[in-house]
């Protein structure tokens, strides 16, 4: 019988490898110096290989594109007098307050290298965000003017994603049991959604380790990576001290 060559785009596939650093809470600038460092090795690499950053943030506040200083009024002189730092950035969805308790996940993903266009890397995002809930028995919805997952008691997660060199960077942010109170100190959204979190629609405390475990399962799979290499550390990454906002 007459053997046929074996599906080069195949094998690329099942060879597909993602790194994945599960870093414990991390502070936002030093996340920004993993995140260029990846880039421009990636952008030099030229593979379908994948990095993926899986971390917390001490408080900080984040403003994308879409972000206006109206969003932040409320409590600008509380941000301007350095209890918080405001970070205006180069990525998708509006202003963020970060803070322990909510997951932070940056896919850096080849999408030429892997066949994705832009709208294809955000169903899947959104999608492994929607799996991740139902494994938490938790039923979502999106809205169409909204990148947010929503639930009946409100919206859970952000996406905030950019682009460069058909590299994805940033990405999305789930609050699975963060203080509310600290994250609603700014107006999140324009389309007054109000904000939740995992741990407040499921009334019990939600699993930081399982909603992790869950997310990065869902990506990996859904992006097509089977030889996955998980770190704890990285090389780059140094221990910052940084001062804890707490809003009474």
């Amino acid at each position: 019988m007459k053997s046929h060559p074996p599906d080069c785009d195949l094998l690329r596939n099942q060879n597909r490898a993602i790194k994945i650093y599960m870093l414990g809470c991390v502070d936002f600038d030093s996340l920004l110096v993993l995140q260029k460092h990846a880039l421009e090795e990636m952008s030099q690499q030229q593979t379908d290989q994948a990095v993926l950053f899986v971390c917390e943030h001490p408080p900080i506040v984040t403003v994308g594109r879409e972000g206006s200083r109206n969003q932040l009024t409320r409590y600008y002189q509380e941000f301007q007098s350095g209890q918080i730092d405001v970070r205006w950035l180069n990525r998708g969805g509006g202003a963020l307050m970060h803070a322990p308790g909510q997951l932070a996940v940056y896919p850096l993903f080849p999408l030429n290298q892997i066949g994705m266009c832009v709208h294809d890397y955000q169903s899947g995002v959104e999608q492994a965000i929607i799996d991740m809930a139902a494994e938490q028995r938790i039923e979502t919805e999106t809205h169409p003017e909204s990148t947010g997952i929503f639930s009946r008691c409100g919206q859970f997660a952000s996406v905030g994603a950019a682009i460069q060199s058909w590299i994805s960077y940033y990405g999305f942010y789930i609050n699975v049991s963060p203080d509310m109170k600290l994250l609603r100190l700014i107006d999140s959204n324009q389309y007054d959604h109000r904000l939740t979190s995992l741990s407040a629609i499921l009334t019990r405390e939600a699993s930081m380790s399982s909603v992790r475990e869950s997310i990065v399962r869902q990506l990996v799979t859904k992006f097509g990576y089977r030889e996955t290499h998980f770190f704890t550390k990285h090389p780059l990454l140094h221990k910052v001290k940084k001062n804890v906002y707490v809003h009474a």
